[in-house]
């Protein structure tokens, strides 16, 4: 195996496995769409601001109380997190092609910074809707987990362009 060969697959498999853990993602924000739901309607009401001891804060004027737009937001989340997985699969087929000889790299990679760009994108989505709401106050691991999403996303840019 050569340094060239072993690095696509080594790119290949931060691709797949990013991919196959975006899509069991996927699966149980569809499967458990309720859950999901009353979760994302707990963070955008800021009901956590009410567990004692309470928080009073002029931030409170944010909340959505809205079932629909829970849902309507929930189902964008999982819409995004769909198309993300969609394109990290193309971007390691495209790899795997390459390490069948069958591919051209230089395609391979542009598939590879779409998709790490499209995960970017999700994480800050995330992040940014999460601090609206003011989710650091009292679900700071969520915020420290959406952090380390976009960390892993910008490494595996810097990988995918060696």
């Amino acid at each position: 195996m050569t340094q060239l060969i072993s690095l696509v697959l080594l790119k290949t498999v931060l691709l797949s496995g990013l991919m196959l853990w975006l899509a069991v993602v996927v699966l149980n924000n569809v499967l458990a769409f309720r859950n999901g739901v009353f979760s994302i309607g707990s963070l955008m009401g800021m009901q956590l601001f009410n567990q004692e001891p309470a928080i009073v804060s002029p931030l409170l004027s944010r909340r959505v109380k809205s079932a629909s737009w829970h849902r309507l937001i929930y189902s964008f989340i999982v819409l995004v997190e769909a198309v993300v997985a969609l394109l990290l699969a193309t971007a390691a087929v495209a790899h795997f092609g390459v390490l069948m000889g069958g591919a051209d790299v230089a395609s391979a990679i542009v598939w590879a910074n779409l998709a790490l760009c499209g995960f970017i994108a999700m994480s800050l989505i995330m992040l940014l809707g999460g601090a609206w709401f003011a989710y650091y106050i009292r679900q700071e691991g969520t915020q420290i987990t959406h952090l380390v999403l976009i960390g892993v996303g910008i490494a595996g840019a810097v990988l995918m362009n060696l």
